[in-house]
């Protein structure tokens, strides 16, 4: 386990049948303590519907199911989409102007 420093403090969280304890940043306390809630919120949801299943298993369709749904939210914050798209509307107003001087030059050259 990592060391207890000024900035973080040690919290113990109930994870299903696990108790886990470590430090985390003071800042990120909250965080820790909501998802540890959520992840037993959803091991709770899955039990009830498949009783059949090891904790274990259960555990597993509890991350797959985080893990998606922290890739749909890295999606909604993916700007590289846009980043091209400025990219290509810079290169389109760039070669505008250059254009526009180039005619320009010609203009006053005739």
């Amino acid at each position: 386990m990592a060391e207890h420093t000024p900035s973080t403090l040690n919290i113990t969280l109930q994870l299903g049948d696990h108790t886990m304890r470590f430090p985390v940043a003071w800042n990120e306390e909250k965080y820790y303590r909501e998802a540890a809630a959520q992840l037993n919120k959803r091991f709770q949801y899955y039990s009830s519907g498949m009783k059949s299943k090891s904790a274990e298993q259960i555990w597993v369709y509890v991350a797959l199911e985080a893990a998606v749904n922290l890739q749909r939210e890295n999606a909604k914050y993916d700007i590289e989409p846009v980043v091209e798209r400025i990219n290509n509307i810079n290169k389109t107003i760039l070669s505008a102007l250059t254009d526009n001087d180039n005619s320009t030059e010609s203009t006053k050259n005739n």
